[in-house]
C-alpha cells in the first residue's frame, strides 16, 4: 500500500503542485483585486485633476500632523497603501489656477492651505456647492493629529489613522469613513455630520443645529451635545460609555441587539417623549415596566456599558432596528 502510495504521488506531483500553484496566484489575484479596488486613492473616486502636487519632503516619516485650511473649498483627506508621497489634488469647475501652499516645521506639523480664495471657490454665493475641491493622499501610517478647519467648507475623511482626528467647520458638513483614530472631536454651528463604520476610542461631537448620523461604528466613549439638531445613532450593540445631550433635538438610538447582561439605561427629557422598544426578550417585558412618559432607568447585569441621553424638550427613541453593513 505504501508502495503504490508513493508511485501514485510521483505520478502526480506536478499535477499537484500545479494546482497548489494556481491556488496561490487566484488568492494573490484576489488580494490585489481587492486592493486596487477598495484602496486605491483611499477608497476616492477617480477624478478629472485640474492640478496636483507632490510635496517635495525629504524624509516622509518626519511629517507627524497635518493641519489644512481650505475656507470655502471641499476637502477630502484620504490614507492609503498605494501613495508613498503626500499629494495634493485640486479640480472642479471653481478651479482657476489656484495651488496649495505648505510649510513643515521643525516639530514635523505639516500645515496646508489654499494659495488664493477666488469668488468661485464659494467664498459667494452658494456656500454649499462643490465648486472647488482640493483632495489630500496620505500614506497609510498613525499620525499625531490630523486637523482641517474653516467657517465655510465641506470636509470628508476616508480610513485616516492615528491619535487624533479634528474638524471644525461651521457651515457646510463633516463625512468621516472607515477612520482608526484613538480620539475624534467634530465641531460644529450648521454642518450634517456623518460617522460611517469607524473605530474611535473616544469620540466628541458638537453640532449646534445641523443633523448628525452615524452608522456601523464603534465607540468606547463618546460625548456628544446639540442645541436643536437631530441625532440618529445606528450601532451593532451599545459599547463603553455614551453620553448623548440635547436641548431641543430629538435622538433616536438603534440597535441590532440587546446585549441585555451588561448595560445602564438612563434616558430623560423634560418636555419631550421617550419611545422605547425591543422585540428580544427580556427587554421585551423589562422595557415598558421601566419607562414613563419623560424616563427611563434600567441597569442590566453589571452595567459596565452605559447609555445617557438627556434632553430638555426633544423627543428620544431606543428601539432595535436592521440595517444593511
Amino acid at each position: 500500500m505504501r508502495l503504490r502510495t508513493l508511485r501514485m504521488w510521483k505520478r502526480f506531483k506536478p499535477v499537484g503542485f500545479l494546482l497548489i500553484g494556481w491556488a496561490v496566484f487566484s488568492a494573490l489575484m484576489l488580494f490585489l483585486f481587492g486592493y486596487n479596488l477598495f484602496d486605491f486613492r483611499g477608497g476616492l473616486p477617480k477624478v478629472d485633476v485640474a492640478a496636483s502636487q507632490t510635496l517635495a519632503i525629504d524624509e516622509i516619516d518626519d511629517v507627524k500632523a497635518i493641519e489644512i485650511y481650505a475656507e470655502g473649498a471641499t476637502v477630502e483627506v484620504a490614507s492609503s497603501y498605494d501613495v508613498k508621497d503626500i499629494r495634493v489634488q485640486l479640480y472642479g469647475p471653481g478651479y482657476m489656477h489656484q495651488r496649495a501652499a505648505w510649510q513643515l516645521d521643525d516639530d514635523g506639523r505639516l500645515t496646508l492651505k489654499l494659495d488664493r480664495y477666488p469668488i468661485t471657490a464659494n467664498a459667494y454665493g452658494s456656500r454649499y456647492e462643490d465648486e472647488l475641491t482640493m483632495r489630500v493622499l496620505l500614506p497609510t501610517r498613525s499620525y499625531d493629529e490630523i486637523t482641517v478647519s474653516g467657517d465655510r467648507m465641506n470636509v470628508a475623511f476616508y480610513q485616516c489613522k492615528g491619535k487624533q482626528l479634528t474638524a471644525d467647520v461651521a457651515y457646510g458638513s463633516i463625512y468621516v469613513y472607515k477612520a482608526d483614530m484613538q480620539r475624534a472631536s467634530l465641531m460644529s454651528d450648521t454642518s450634517d455630520i456623518r460617522i460611517e463604520r469607524s473605530r474611535i476610542h473616544y469620540l466628541n461631537i458638537e453640532n449646534h443645529t445641523g443633523d448628525t448620523s452615524l452608522l456601523d461604528n464603534t465607540m468606547q466613549y463618546w460625548n456628544y451635545y446639540s442645541k436643536s439638531g437631530d441625532l440618529e445613532a445606528m450601532t451593532n450593540k451599545i459599547t463603553g460609555v455614551w453620553e448623548l445631550e440635547s436641548q431641543r433635538g430629538d435622538i433616536h438610538v438603534g440597535t441590532r441587539k440587546w446585549q441585555h447582561t451588561n448595560l445602564l439605561l438612563n434616558l430623560h427629557t423634560d418636555k419631550g417623549t421617550i419611545t422605547a422598544s425591543s422585540k428580544k426578550k427580556p427587554w421585551k417585558k423589562t422595557i415598558p415596566e421601566a419607562l414613563t412618559e419623560h424616563n427611563l432607568l434600567l441597569l442590566e447585569g453589571r452595567g459596565e456599558n452605559m447609555l445617557y441621553i438627556n434632553s430638555q424638550s426633544g423627543d428620544i427613541v431606543l428601539d432595535t432596528v436592521k440595517f444593511a453593513v
